[in-house]
């Protein structure tokens, strides 16, 4: 997982250049883009803008991908995502296309997003987004999905 500015994406070796691809993308996004995906290399390479209120924590579920990596960035609003290594949680849900689903467990990372800022979640990196932080509020997050 890395969490950092958006500006400075380019300080870190990613394994693949659809990364740089998926990277000069967002920085493109402009505050009116409307909701929905975005096809940059089909299914290898694609973006999906979405708005949604924020939720308790108690609602929501650890998440890992096992094809694609997550770039995540907030055009709008402030949530929680809670990470955990993916290793030794208990599946929930089990695997479906590039889904997998885990119980949440105490002791995970809150990680706070704001607009300017960026997530990276690898295929072991479980997560959990859209965690009201201190307020519920109005998201709107882009999400670029690289086919590792």
């Amino acid at each position: 997982m890395i969490m950092d500015l958006l500006k400075n994406w380019e300080l870190y070796s990613w394994p693949s250049a659809r990364f740089g691809q998926g990277f000069a993308h967002l920085l493109s996004l402009g505050a009116d883009v409307a909701d929905g995906r975005y096809e940059l290399d089909g299914d290898n390479l694609f973006c999906m803008v979405q708005s949604y209120e924020t939720k308790p924590r108690d609602e929501q579920e650890f998440e890992a991908h096992r094809e694609y990596a997550d770039i995540q960035i907030l055009l709008e609003g402030k949530e929680s995502i809670l990470w955990a290594p993916r290793e030794g949680l208990s599946v929930s849900k089990p695997y479906e296309p590039d889904f997998e689903f885990y119980s949440l467990i105490p002791g995970a990372t809150d990680l706070v997003l704001r607009p300017g800022q960026f997530c990276v979640f690898m295929p072991d990196d479980a997560h959990a987004p859209c965690i009201t932080h201190e307020t519920p509020c109005t998201v709107r997050k882009a999400v670029v999905k690289v086919k590792l």
